[in-house]
């Protein structure tokens, strides 16, 4: 994987981007996760994502909302973003807060955590501008620059989106 600057990380995550392959109307239960994908290109069409949605079944504010790279330039993907509920411990290790798993939190590709072979997204915030997974999803669609996510999933009543039949938060 090249070596990418903090603009250049920053860049891949509210660059424009759009749907070329929504997500399925109801996740698929899979080893006791809800789960669903899309994929998306950047307006330019010089990079594709994949966004992968995940909620555990049992306790639903244990999700994941991330975004992954998959450069068309270089081999493999990587993720920049991640926006999750509580699911237990984690320390930054060196790099400021310690624990923000036990809360909202979001993982943000960091530069330096990258050129020194960690995960790009290992770094991670507590944050309060979401607390529930379709308070989650709507933050992570306005970070991530979706333009016509409206055709696919509506935001404003999120509580029947991408859930089986009958189940809601």
């Amino acid at each position: 994987m090249k070596n990418y600057t903090q603009a250049e990380l920053d860049a891949l995550i509210s660059c424009p981007k759009r749907i070329i392959e929504p997500p399925r109307k109801e996740m698929k239960v899979e080893r006791g996760t809800l789960r669903n994908d899309m994929k998306l290109v950047s307006l330019n069409e010089k990079t594709e994502f994949i966004v992968f949605m995940r909620i555990n079944e049992h306790f639903q504010e244990n999700f994941s909302i991330g975004l992954t790279v998959i450069p068309k330039d270089e081999p493999g993907s990587f993720c920049v973003l991640r926006c999750n509920g509580p699911h237990g411990e984690h320390t930054n290790a060196g790099y400021g807060e310690e624990n923000p798993h036990f809360d909202f939190h979001i993982h943000r590709a960091n530069a330096s955590m990258l050129a020194e072979g960690m995960l790009p997204e290992k770094f991670a915030e507590k944050t309060e501008t979401y607390a529930s997974y379709e308070e989650a999803l709507s933050h992570f669609v306005k970070l991530t620059n979706i333009q016509n996510v409206g055709q696919y999933i509506t935001l404003q009543d999120q509580l029947s989106f991408g859930f089986p039949q009958g189940e809601q938060i």
